[in-house]
């Protein structure tokens, strides 16, 4: 996760959220979640070369060695002193920085991009540069360069390449001339492992389940409801076109999509696919047909669920959360694009919580188990930014554009809360947030949160007794 400012300020976080590294100027500064060997959290500060200082863009922290990316795969313990490498990524270089030995590794020149990222490890970095005519794997330990010709321009939020969880296959989307292909390629040598041609009218991402088993490729709105599955090496399975019974209702299409986690027999599922009239279909993952429907409007004859709107305390004027009994349907008038944006499954797929923009201030909170039903809403005065689920805990983060720094938890059974956070306020109303991975279960639940580019480590307490929370600062990253 990186908050860019160009040129001014901007703040990276591990993906794990151990490391957060700040940019000022031509300086680095980095953090640590963990307190170091003497006690303290501030690793040191990094001097930007020209042409990075002046030109950067992009600045990413690798994840920690030995890490899994599948969220029910065993987990290596947290450790501060873990190897790490900070990616800087200019207009026309790409730099690698070591945190453990204290040193820039690797200057890749020319290789400015639209999308740079680290791969399936520290040592390859993935480059799309800014006309999309080539992606660039570079291996930075070898010096090695492998390129793909003609990758598919795809939204931020719709990447079109990915890797096979553990095993590490590319997966990428291309479009050389008139037709989408989808091409899978081994892990290290790149060698291409399957080339298909799509019967897409123009493909808007690509998605690998948890489980590694399948590749999902939705296309684009205009053509309706077409999500279409590949196994692993590539092979067509089916497409899936929308619950059978609504054939004949007029078909917005996707917007996005989102795999449950793999459940306890190590295989994903559900398929979640949002579409852009609002509602969400839970796709089963063995047979790839619709098991139900979600639909985003409050439902008055059906079992209510706990509903919960931002208001101001009647004592202290603070934003804090309080029981309600309905919500408002007037859709959004703004002009926003429509659809489920937002899919976002708890870490053992008991709970997924989504965001409509029709009604863009809501998330909604379904269980999975034992069945599929809303449980909550959780109703604000602004837009819904962030939804963040805890890694190992049933524990929802959401922030939103109000300008007054504010986190909102819900903690599942408890009264979810509302606290204000002492950082620089946003006039926009950009703010981050981003879990610690804790090494222990009993390990308090802590988050960075960013603003501005400072960057505070703390948590919320005094949870499930009222509407109001406490933010204790645990370390201020202040610029």
């Amino acid at each position: 996760m990186a908050s860019q400012a160009h040129g001014v300020s901007m703040t990276a976080i591990a993906p794990d959220g151990q490391y957060v590294a700040q940019v000022i100027g031509s300086k680095i500064s980095t953090h640590s979640a963990t307190p170091l060997d003497d006690g303290s959290r501030f690793i040191g500060s990094i001097t930007l070369k020209e042409p990075l200082a002046s030109q950067l863009k992009i600045v990413r922290i690798s994840s920690r060695k030995g890490s899994q990316d599948s969220k029910n795969q065993k987990k290596t313990p947290v450790c501060s002193t873990a190897p790490r490498r900070i990616l800087c990524a200019g207009e026309s270089q790409v730099s690698i920085y070591d945190l453990e030995s204290g040193t820039w590794v690797a200057d890749i020149d020319n290789a400015g991009g639209t999308c740079v990222e680290f791969g399936p490890s520290e040592s390859e970095i993935v480059i799309l540069n800014a006309w999309m005519t080539k992606a660039s794997i570079a291996d930075v330990d070898t010096g090695r360069i492998m390129v793909i010709k003609s990758p598919k321009a795809c939204s931020p939020q719709a990447q079109g390449h990915g890797y096979r969880p553990r095993t590490r296959q590319f997966a990428i989307l291309l479009k050389p001339e008139g037709t989408d292909l989808l091409t899978i390629h081994e892990p290290n040598s790149y060698e291409v492992i399957n080339k298909v041609s799509l019967q897409t009218v123009d493909a808007q991402g690509l998605k690998w389940s948890p489980d590694g088993r399948w590749l999902a490729v939705w296309d684009t709105a205009s053509n309706g409801t077409r999500v279409s599955i590949y196994t692993a090496d590539g092979q067509f399975l089916r497409t899936y076109t929308g619950p059978k019974d609504l054939e004949n209702v007029h078909d917005l299409g996707v917007r996005a999509i989102e795999w449950a986690p793999a459940g306890k027999d190590q295989k994903t599922p559900y398929l979640i696919v949002g579409k852009n009239d609002g509602t969400a279909d839970v796709v089963n993952a063995r047979t790839f047909s619709c098991s139900t429907v979600l639909s985003h409007t409050f439902q008055t004859h059906s079992v209510a669920p706990l509903i919960w709107r931002e208001q101001s305390s009647p004592s202290n004027g603070e934003p804090e959360y309080a029981e309600a009994s309905a919500f408002d349907t007037t859709p959004d008038s703004s002009g926003l694009p429509r659809g489920v944006s937002i899919i976002q499954f708890s870490h053992d797929g008991g709970l997924l919580a989504t965001v409509d923009q029709t009604r863009p201030n809501i998330v909604w909170i379904w269980s999975f188990r034992p069945s599929i039903g809303l449980v909550s809403a959780l109703v604000h005065n602004h837009n819904v930014r962030q939804v963040l689920w805890h890694p190992s805990r049933e524990e929802l983060l959401v922030t939103t554009t109000n300008t007054t720094p504010a986190i909102y938890i819900w903690p599942s059974g408890a009264h979810p809360a509302v606290a204000t956070v002492p950082v620089a306020r946003s006039d926009v109303g950009k703010y981050e947030v981003a879990w610690v991975s804790p090494s222990s279960r009993d390990e308090p639940s802590t988050f960075w949160f960013v603003a501005s580019g400072d960057a505070m480590l703390g948590q919320v307490t005094n949870l499930g007794e009222g509407g109001q929370g406490t933010f204790d600062i645990v370390y201020s990253a202040v610029r």
